[in-house]
């Protein structure tokens, strides 16, 4: 049934609304995933479209074990009368409608998108375990971010080897440390100036933290200093912590791109370090973002 949208998740009450909520999202991947896997057979990238075939099945499987860990929890399967709202940003649309309408499409873009929302789902079910009331509805929301979680990682190592595999059979363009840099710098501005801003004077000593941190690993030894072709984005002039959340999105994204391309396991384990800490700032953020 419909659900009403909402900008954030208000707290999940019960375990059968959690239940409800996990596989109305795994579904709604999957039918998503299999739009795209038709998308790029019709434009004839039959390869592209087998990876949206396997995201489809792997979707599919973690339905099936939302509805089994409810029979066994519930004794009956997820209910959708017990939905009564669904994340705004469960999905990637903008991502996915890029996608769709490229013919330049690849297998190593169509499992970053996949990676990108399995890392969305994770900040989702992360919020909803810190809202929760309920110990037991905070426990099995924990439980369902570490698997969101675990599903990114393996989604990573799969776009990793498809990384690889494009640029033996030619150049590829691939997101760089360096406009992770670029992006750093800016965050820390507009942290700074966040943090100064009387709508979020509670949050003053955590955005000071913040964007000492960016600071910080905006110099992170060994990161590339050569400057990128394009001018470095600038910090929301306002200091808009929703415009901040995308740069901090948009840091992750480079990390894991450029962990991705990584020649050695000194830079692999360095890039997927920054990306972890880039990964925890964004939850930080949409926690500021809910209640400021």
């Amino acid at each position: 049934m419909p659900a009403p949208q909402v900008e954030q998740p208000d707290p999940v009450r019960s375990l059968d609304e959690l239940f409800a909520l996990a596989q109305a999202l795994e579904t709604e991947a999957a039918v998503r995933y299999a739009e795209l896997a038709a998308n790029m057979r019709n434009i004839g990238l039959p390869e592209v479209a087998a990876v949206f075939d396997h995201l489809v099945a792997e979707e599919e499987k973690h339905a099936v074990a939302i509805e089994q860990w409810s029979r066994a929890a519930r004794g009956t399967p997820p209910d959708a009368k017990q939905l009564r709202w669904r994340p705004s940003e469960a999905f990637d649309e903008e991502a996915a409608r890029t996608i769709a309408s490229s013919r330049l499409a690849s297998a190593y873009r169509a499992l970053s998108l996949a990676v990108r929302n399995e890392e969305r789902a994770f900040l989702l079910w992360a919020h909803i375990a810190a809202l929760a009331e309920d110990a037991e509805v905070r426990k099995a929301a924990e439980a369902v971010a570490m698997e969101e979680l675990r599903h990114a990682a393996m989604l990573r190592r799969e776009r990793r080897r498809a990384f690889h595999a494009t640029r033996a059979a030619g150049p590829a363009q691939a997101p760089t440390a360096a406009a992770a840099r670029e992006v750093e710098l800016a965050l820390a501005v507009g942290l700074a100036r966040l943090a100064g801003s009387e709508a979020f004077a509670a949050w003053a000593p955590e955005l000071r933290r913040l964007a000492a941190e960016a600071e910080t690993m905006a110099a992170t030894p060994g990161l590339p200093e050569r400057p990128t072709k394009r001018a470095p984005p600038a910090a929301a002039e306002g200091a808009d912590v929703t415009e901040l959340r995308r740069l901090a999105e948009r840091a992750a994204e480079l990390y894991l791109g450029a962990a991705d391309a990584a020649h050695d396991e000194q830079a692999l384990l360095r890039l997927q370090s920054l990306a972890g800490r880039a990964i925890e700032r964004i939850a930080r953020l949409g926690a500021m973002d809910t209640e400021g």
